[in-house]
This record gives structure tokens, C-alpha cells and sequence, in this order.
């Protein structure tokens, strides 16, 4: 009998962020490990399948939309590695950086999670954000997904 996950590591990885980048919670969170591991840059790790959920979950009743537009995706063996823009949108005011995450995959399911981001980066994209709150021309738009 063969029991090997239907989706590889690469299809994880893409579901995962085309998930997260659609606001559909239920299918992310159905493809994390009880267990997983967070991990972003300087920021705090969350532990376990619904401290992670709870984090990005907190969109769903937030002014502050969440979205995500996968670049690229590359796997080998159990380990994805993901390029995404991700757009933080508050009214006209649109937050969007780019992002580099590793997934640790096994049977399935993310049981590790790293974000990589770089702070000049969103502090560049807060200032551009500010100004297509004003002037709606310079406002950033996502990209279309390349994978």
C-alpha cells in the first residue's frame, strides 16, 4: 500500500500561499501541521497549528485585508521555498512587500514555516503607501501570479 501525501512539498507550498493570498483561511490552516513552527524575521515564533491560524486568521474580522501573490515556488524533497508580494490594505492605504519563505513539509502538511522580509523594505513600502493614500496613481497593485 502506498502512503505517500497526495500533494508534494511544492503543491503544499503554492496551496498554502494562494490560501493565505485569498483570504481562505479554512484550506490554510487544513494544510499546517498540529505542531508547525513560525518563524519570522525578528519577530516573535508562534508554535502550533491554531497560535499560527489565530495570527493570520485575525483578518477575517479586521478592517485590514490580507493579500498574497506567489512568484515563485522551488522544491526539493520536503523543503519549499516560496517568493511572494504580500499587501497589508487598509482603505486606500495599501502596505505591499515582498517576502522569501522556506516550508519544512512532511506527510502533507508545513511543519515548518519561515518568513524572510526585509525592513527597509516595508519601511520604503510604508512611505509609498502613504502616498497613494493621497495621490492614487503611485499606489502599489499586485502583481499577477507567475507560477
Amino acid at each position: 500500500m502506498n502512503n505517500s501525501p497526495l500533494w508534494s512539498p511544492h503543491d503544499v507550498a503554492e496551496r498554502f500561499v494562494e490560501a493565505l493570498g485569498s483570504g481562505d483561511f479554512e484550506i490554510a490552516e487544513q494544510l499546517l501541521a498540529k505542531d508547525v513552527v513560525y518563524t519570522r524575521t525578528s519577530w516573535r515564533t508562534l508554535r502550533g497549528r491554531r497560535a499560527v491560524s489565530r495570527n493570520f486568521r485575525r483578518h477575517e474580522h479586521s478592517r485590514v485585508q490580507l493579500h498574497s501573490v506567489l512568484i515563485s515556488a522551488t522544491a526539493d524533497d520536503a523543503i519549499a521555498l516560496t517568493e511572494r508580494v504580500t499587501s497589508l490594505v487598509y482603505g486606500p492605504l495599501r502596505l505591499q512587500f515582498w517576502v522569501c519563505a522556506r516550508f519544512d513539509v512532511r506527510d502533507g502538511r508545513i511543519v515548518a514555516w519561515r518568513d524572510y522580509f526585509d525592513f527597509l523594505d516595508i519601511a520604503k513600502a510604508a512611505a509609498r503607501a502613504l502616498a497613494g493614500a493621497v495621490y492614487a496613481p503611485v499606489r502599489p497593485e499586485l502583481p499577477r501570479a507567475a507560477v
